[in-house]
């Protein structure tokens, strides 16, 4: 009995030292020094074709144990945009220990382009159509790093808008691609009266386009966008149906004032008068960048 129970102690203490002995050369072997990323320089020029190894030019990694582990070099994360164009790139690689080493540098792009909401037919709507109306329905925006991002577009009134009867109404839309950058655009919302008779009467400018972008001191040719006149839903096009025209596309009067030194975004109102003096106004904003 006494030579069992010190077998068993003696089995018991083996084992201990076996178990100690153990963690000790495990912690002997244990990578703990991480692979460390290196980089020619902390800004990588870029377009916004390009795919994820442009971003991981320049760059390389190196481990104690595993070597070089450059191909290994990932694109965790991007920012937001810090500034027009520049945003900040976030990179990871791991070690065969699980180690990781982690990187940022500044990405600039060469031919990236603000997000810009495009309207192809003017903000009016009868009474009866504001029931269900969906605002966005005409505008579109495709973005150079998302794509198409128009089902992202978000219209809203202004605060306490309720709409009981025809006239000007004011209105935002807007639009965000991945990396935070905003189209933002205060827009007039014209609401008709169908049963006016003199509704009926009125021939509204019909333009090529009815949201206009332009940078800081470059000016737009505003005269050059009026195509055409629209009555009761029909349009008209000075290029193919003059004979059927009241007027020409110099009757059209071109009011509002642009600063184009200033950004910001601009109203302006574009009226058709006819001979028995009936006036329809259609509205373009112009957004100086």
């Amino acid at each position: 009995m006494r030579r069992l129970r010190v077998t068993i102690v003696l089995v018991f203490v083996l084992s201990v030292i076996a178990f100690i002995a153990y963690n000790v050369m495990a912690r002997m072997v244990e990578d703990h020094t991480p692979p460390v990323i290196t980089c020619d320089s902390d800004t990588v020029t870029v377009s916004v074709e390009d795919d994820d190894s442009a971003l991981l030019q320049g760059m390389t990694a190196e481990d104690n144990r595993d070597g070089d582990l450059t191909d290994s070099i990932r694109v965790s994360s991007m920012s937001n945009f810090t500034e027009p164009g520049k945003r900040t790139a976030n990179y990871a690689v791991f070690d065969s220990s699980n180690q990781v080493a982690t990187y940022s540098r500044t990405v600039e792009y060469t031919d990236y382009t603000s997000p810009q909401i495009q309207l192809s037919e003017p903000l009016r709507f009868s009474m009866e159509q504001m029931e269900d109306i969906n605002l966005a329905e005409n505008m579109t925006v495709q973005d150079c790093l998302d794509g198409d991002i128009s089902s992202q577009i978000r219209a809203t009134f202004s605060d306490n808008t309720y709409i009981s009867q025809a006239g000007n109404y004011e209105m935002t839309v807007q639009v965000s691609n991945s990396a935070g950058d905003t189209c933002s655009v205060p827009l007039t919302v014209t609401v008709t009266d169908s049963s006016d008779d003199e509704e009926r009467d009125k021939y509204y400018p019909v333009l090529s386009q009815y949201i206009v972008y332009t940078n800081v001191g470059k000016s737009v040719d505003l005269n050059s966008l009026v195509i055409g006149l629209e009555r009761n839903g029909s349009e008209y096009l000075f290029e193919d149906d003059n004979s059927l025209l009241p007027g020409e596309r110099g009757d059209v009067q071109v009011s509002g004032s642009v600063d184009y030194k200033t950004a910001g975004t601009y109203t302006v109102d574009y009226t058709f008068t006819t001979e028995d003096d009936v006036s329809a106004t259609t509205k373009l904003a112009v957004v100086v960048r």
